[in-house]
C-alpha cells in the first residue's frame, strides 16, 4: 500500500472521519473530524490534488487529535 493510501486507511482506522470531494477543475474539498455532515467537521480546506489533500488531513489529524494513535504514528 503507498503512503497516500497507508494515511486514508490509518485515519479511518483511527475513527477519524474525513471527506474528500471533488469537482473537475475546482480543486479537492477536504473536511476532518469526529463529526459528520449532520454534525459539523472540525477543519475544513482546499487542495489543488490528492497528495496534497491526504498530506493536508495528516497535518489536521495531528493539530486536531495531538492524542491519537494516528498522531503518534506520523508526527515527524
Amino acid at each position: 500500500m503507498d503512503r497516500t493510501a497507508r494515511i486514508l486507511q490509518d485515519l479511518y482506522d483511527s475513527e477519524i472521519n474525513f471527506t474528500i470531494a471533488t469537482f473537475w477543475h475546482a480543486g479537492f474539498q477536504i473536511k476532518l473530524g469526529l463529526g459528520d455532515e449532520v454534525n459539523g467537521f472540525d477543519a475544513t480546506g482546499t487542495a489543488d490534488n490528492l497528495v496534497d489533500a491526504v498530506e493536508w488531513l495528516r497535518v489536521q489529524a495531528i493539530k486536531k487529535y495531538p492524542e491519537s494513535v494516528f498522531a503518534t504514528n506520523y508526527r515527524r
